[in-house]
């Protein structure tokens, strides 16, 4: 999507795609991303989540992206967090301990804004692109990552026909032409949760299925 759509997401509101709790994945599968104690953790698009509280929680250091300043600074107020700013160009950075997000464009990253991270989290940035965006975001993860990096993907499968995104329907096959090139790709989990996602399913679904890979950087 064009940044004036998310920055206007934040600034009216409208950001039904927030969650409130750590998500499950993220707890079931959080080992299998191979995360030593102090290892760096990539979270794209991360808006304000709180799975990156909970990843801090773990003992893994957080690195995170984000477009808005409004969904950057209502982290650390929401959470309770003295950020110290610096300006790291083309990024405003935002820093607490050993958290920091990036307010800036997620496809201006170099391998060393992001400490070298060996591991990524995406809950909600590969759906949040349109399809003509999911390629060069799919080319972007694979610069970033080391040879045995590894990415704990998450995604939605519905009939795009009801519903236009974001977020969008990402199906197997598009997965497949998207990171087949340069990772390894298992399916980890899948389930219907059109039941706990209403407010996707009052925009007209009738199906939800997300998804669970792990991706590991050839």
């Amino acid at each position: 999507m064009e940044k004036k759509f998310w920055a206007e997401a934040w600034e009216q509101g409208n950001i039904g795609f927030h969650q409130k709790i750590i998500h499950s994945y993220l707890r079931r599968f959080y080992r299998r991303l191979g995360i030593a104690e102090g290892d760096s953790v990539f979270v794209p698009l991360c808006g304000k989540s709180l799975d990156m509280v909970w990843l801090q929680q773990q003992g893994a250091a957080v690195v995170g992206v984000e477009l808005s300043p409004l969904a950057v600074q209502a982290f650390f107020e929401e959470n309770d967090l003295n950020a110290f700013r610096d300006q790291q160009e083309p990024f405003e950075s935002y820093s607490s301990g050993n958290l920091q997000l990036l307010c800036g464009d997620l496809f201006d990253l170099s391998q060393e804004e992001i400490c070298h991270a060996r591991a990524v989290y995406d809950r909600a940035s590969l759906v949040a692109l349109p399809k003509e965006m999911r390629r060069c975001y799919a080319a972007k993860l694979a610069s970033l990552l080391p040879s045995g990096g590894r990415v704990l993907l998450v995604s939605y499968d519905y009939d795009q026909a009801e519903m236009a995104g974001p977020p969008f329907a990402v199906s197997a096959e598009e997965l497949v032409e998207l990171f087949e090139a340069d990772f390894t790709m298992e399916l980890l989990a899948e389930g219907d949760v059109l039941e706990s996602h209403r407010v996707l399913a009052e925009r007209g679904l009738t199906r939800l299925s997300e998804k669970a890979h792990l991706l590991i950087r050839k």
